[in-house]
């Protein structure tokens, strides 16, 4: 099933974005694949969401959510990227024409996860990537990642 999880707004009216999860209970749902625009969360993660779309995480999954971004489009480096992640025990959750978005197991390393982001990036100049559940709006490290770091 799908929530509609709430981003903010754009032109004055709710931002959503539609992602995948399954229900645990009441009003607290588990993400079935790592969204990519919602920040703060990755597949495995339980979220408490409200009716107006607005969620908080309540448990991790123990997943990263990386993102790479490119203007010029992904298909070329998609393959390649994928089989790489895979390989750390990862995997591709979605792709559209400009981004795709990947989970992948914290216990892989955030340093070979690095390498291999920047790798794509050296390799694909106009591509960037980031974290989606690292980082909070202050650029601060994420509660949750404290203890692991």
């Amino acid at each position: 099933m799908h929530l509609l999880l709430r981003l903010g707004e754009r032109n004055g009216k709710p931002d959503y974005e539609p992602v995948h999860v399954e229900p645990v209970a009441g009003h607290r749902f588990r993400v079935l694949y790592s969204p990519g625009l919602a920040y703060g969360m990755a597949a495995g993660d339980e979220l408490e969401v409200d009716e107006e779309g607005r969620y908080e995480v309540v448990a991790r999954g123990g997943n990263l959510s990386v993102r790479l971004l490119c203007g010029s489009g992904v298909a070329d480096m998609e393959p390649s990227l994928t089989e790489q992640i895979e390989r750390i025990g990862g995997r591709l959750d979605g792709q559209v024409r400009a981004g795709l978005a990947y989970t992948i197991p914290l216990s892989a390393g955030r340093d070979v996860i690095r390498r291999i982001f920047a790798k794509a990036k050296l390799e694909n100049p106009g591509a960037l990537w980031e974290y989606g559940n690292v980082y909070d709006e202050d650029s601060k490290l994420m509660e949750w990642l404290r203890s692991v770091a």
